[in-house]
């Protein structure tokens, strides 16, 4: 029921447990004090448990062993020359792609002329093909018109012939 209810006890545990944990991790004050007089360089170490505090260089407190936050440091920095390298990258191939999508482009229209190229010399070849026949058609056309002409100048000469012949005939005949 006490931990139902949200006033009161709770509350009062929870700080009393909260104190207990600070308690159990802090040193001495006294132990503090030593410890944050060390100067020049020197690290200062105090164990209570599985805690470990110490101090680095600039007096700030560490709760991590100087080799494992120096380590640290050195993975944070190595972080960050990888994320530089992999924005680098990214920029770079940014820009290949871009160089891409435009040679991809000259491509495609290069292709597209190629295309429209080829259906000209299709079309072209068929225009030729049309011509042919229509020419065909015009030649046979005026052949037949030549030959009914030239057997009908061989019947009007024929004609003519027989009416010069006739009239010399008659022109014979009445002298």
């Amino acid at each position: 029921q006490a931990q139902r209810c949200r006033t009161g006890p709770r509350k009062a545990r929870r700080s009393v447990r909260f104190s207990a944990r600070l308690s159990a991790c802090r040193p001495p004050r006294a132990a503090l004090r030593t410890a944050a007089s060390v100067r020049g360089g020197a690290v200062a170490a105090m164990t209570e448990g599985d805690i470990e505090v110490t101090f680095d260089e600039d007096n700030r407190i560490r709760v991590m062993p100087n080799e494992k936050y120096k380590a640290t440091e050195s993975l944070d920095s190595e972080c960050k020359v990888f994320i530089d390298k992999i924005d680098s990258f990214k920029s770079t191939m940014q820009t290949l792609v871009e160089v891409l999508d435009g040679e991809a482009k000259k491509i495609e229209l290069e292709k597209m002329r190629a295309i429209g190229q080829r259906n000209r010399v299709e079309m072209e070849a068929e225009a030729r093909r049309r011509k042919m026949m229509n020419m065909t058609a015009i030649i046979t056309e005026k052949t037949q018109e030549y030959e009914r002409l030239s057997f009908q100048l061989n019947t009007l000469e024929r004609a003519e012939r027989e009416q010069k012949a006739l009239i010399e005939k008659l022109n014979n005949n009445e002298v």
